[in-house]
């Protein structure tokens, strides 16, 4: 998500589907609200700590050709992490890649179909597939003092939905971790996982 100087904030909510659940509510929302793109994503993943802070670092491309970097400060399951991204070609990604693997960060690779409706006011939500796993994100950029007010907002829209918040902590945790082991793999930044990166890449 794109940002400016004022609001660099990302406030972001997520609340676990099932497919079936995934599938209604993209019938829901198409009726309703505008899709903005239907793609698939590539993305490793960079976590780590700097100074007693956690960086969530993300190269990531799309299937559409739109590649970009991602940096998010703050922790992993809060809901208002700072956020900057820059835009990168298809031909930087390995590159960048490489360059990250060099701070020994857990590190791992994920793909994601993810279906992005435009709700107005701003706010984006993600209906996003992970092989037998599906979760929604809705999200929006606020400045540093609106952040809670905004949370707000879209916990009423999540309520509107019948959509429970997936609660930070341990219930977020426990998602990454099925994650983990059933959608994405463990990238340790060696030759051999260099060029499985490099034969997946050549689809987006």
């Amino acid at each position: 998500m794109t940002t400016n100087e004022e609001n660099n904030i990302e406030v972001e909510l997520r609340a676990e589907v099932s497919l079936k659940q995934l599938d209604g509510l993209f019938d829901s929302l198409k009726e309703k609200s505008k899709l903005v793109s239907q793609t698939k994503r590539l993305s490793v993943m960079f976590l780590g700590n700097i100074n007693h802070v956690n960086f969530d670092i993300r190269v990531r491309i799309s299937s559409d050709g739109n590649a970009e970097l991602v940096v998010k400060r703050g922790d992993y399951h809060a809901h208002n992490r700072a956020e900057s991204s820059q835009r990168i070609t298809k031909d930087q990604f390995i590159g960048i890649v490489k360059i990250f693997s060099l701070f020994g960060f857990q590190s791992k690779v994920t793909e994601r179909e993810n279906f992005v409706f435009d709700l107005g006011n701003d706010i984006a939500m993600v209906l996003v597939k992970a092989g037998s796993i599906a979760y929604v994100e809705i999200e929006k950029m606020s400045d540093d003092k609106n952040a809670d007010t905004v949370r707000d907002g879209l916990l009423k829209t999540l309520e509107e939905l019948r959509l429970k918040p997936i609660g930070n902590g341990d219930e977020f945790n426990e998602l990454c971790d099925r994650l983990t082991q059933y959608s994405d793999w463990v990238f340790s930044g060696s030759t051999k996982d260099i060029e499985k990166l490099k034969k997946i890449l050549t689809s987006y």
